[in-house]
């Protein structure tokens, strides 16, 4: 074999070096699951705040009963993990 084409004991250890960056900075990240997760929890969490918003501003006694079940609904998909609509 030619000069430089081999691989040596040195190029073995910065590829195992390399490797283990690797490995380290892919387990400092979420995984994509939780990830998924915290954004659909961040956007039931935003329309439940709307809803309340409404809420206050609302007198129509129907218009109210539909946020008072919308906001039902939310609490209730909050409170399950994973619950797609």
């Amino acid at each position: 074999m030619a000069r430089g084409w081999g691989t040596n004991e040195e190029d073995l250890g910065a590829e195992k070096e390399h490797a283990r960056e690797a490995a380290e900075k892919s387990a400092a990240r979420p995984s994509r699951l939780h990830a998924e997760e915290a954004s659909r929890r961040r956007s039931l969490e935003l329309s439940l705040a709307r809803i309340e918003d409404l809420l206050a501003k609302t007198e129509n006694p129907d218009r109210r009963r539909a946020l008072e079940a919308a906001k039902a609904e939310l609490h209730e998909r909050l409170e399950t993990p994973g619950k797609r609509p």
